[in-house]
């Protein structure tokens, strides 16, 4: 029987099934189908070389306009499928800065989500303060929040995944890495924002629609209006947990404890992300110098 590229991905998504998180493997199923079978067809293994492998990344990056990081991925997991050590080359990425919110917008935001349902103002303060995914957000439950210890519990994310069948549910998952799943503590302030808004909460969720969990996609469209009323850019929900990193160095959080906050794996992680600053953290730091100048 011909040992054919598609039928090494496939056995090897099968043989993977039961290690790798739902998420995941709808990922990987999806580029088999939209990129490796296909560019491959019905090719044989025995065909695959490093400068086939090649051609197929370069496509892939110019005229499929992917990411470099997708692409890397597909290559990975044609690579692991087929048993052959492929060589390739990937173009140098540059690297990307956080572009975190000013203070000012983070204030026009949170005034623009007060104004709004309960569940949205919530659901932005929790994440501006503590820096919590969107995902993990969503499917927080109450019994997850101590408020005699003032700590909140990160144990698991929701996400919407595409089945056998080709339809999609809701997926109750374990947060994105081991550290991810994490003790939190609570700024007073929030502790009792969220003992009123629980109060009135008629669900086990934290946040909650028809008594079901709202639904990060869900999140991000009641974001999206939000940031229209509050008139600040077109951004992603998930900017507020980078607003949380950039306000958190701000006040003087060590980049060891704000690493354990955010669920990063290391502190070197924490730093590679937010090694920059705001220009107004910038301004207000060249402005202290006055005091030397004055003191001369």
């Amino acid at each position: 029987m011909q040992n054919t590229v598609i039928g090494a991905v496939e056995r090897h998504l099968e043989t993977s099934s039961l290690r790798l998180k739902p998420s995941t493997l709808g990922i990987y199923r999806r580029h088999l189908e939209r990129y490796i079978a296909p560019y491959f067809g019905n090719a044989d293994c025995g065909s695959l070389t490093s400068d086939t492998a090649q051609d197929f990344v370069n496509r892939l990056l110019k005229q499929n306009g992917l990411s470099v990081n997708t692409v890397q991925s597909v290559f990975n997991l044609l690579k692991a499928s087929v048993g052959i050590p492929l060589k390739v080359e990937f173009p140098k990425r540059p690297k990307c800065l956080v572009d975190s919110l000013s203070v000012g917008e983070q204030k026009r935001i949170e005034q623009a989500a007060r104004s709004r349902d309960s569940n949205d103002y919530v659901a932005v303060i929790l994440c501006l303060y503590t820096g919590i995914r969107i995902g993990e957000a969503c499917a927080l439950r109450w019994t997850d929040i101590s408020f005699e210890r003032n700590l909140l519990r990160v144990n698991r994310t929701i996400q919407r995944i595409r089945t056998d069948d080709g339809k999609t549910e809701i997926a109750f998952l374990t947060p994105k890495t081991p550290t991810s799943e994490r003790a939190i503590p609570l700024p007073e302030f929030l502790r009792g924002v969220l003992l009123d808004f629980k109060a009135d909460s008629p669900t086990e969720w934290v946040l909650s629609y028809k008594g079901k969990p709202i639904e990060p996609r869900t999140l991000q469209n009641r974001f999206k209006k939000i940031l229209e009323s509050a008139g600040v850019r077109d951004i992603k929900f998930h900017q507020t947990r980078h607003a949380f990193a950039t306000r958190a160095l701000e006040s003087g959080f060590d980049v060891k404890t704000l690493s354990e906050v955010l669920g990063h794996t290391s502190a070197a992680v924490t730093l590679s992300i937010y090694s920059h600053s705001t220009f107004e953290h910038k301004q207000k730091c060249m402005n202290s110098l006055s005091a030397v100048y004055s003191a001369r």
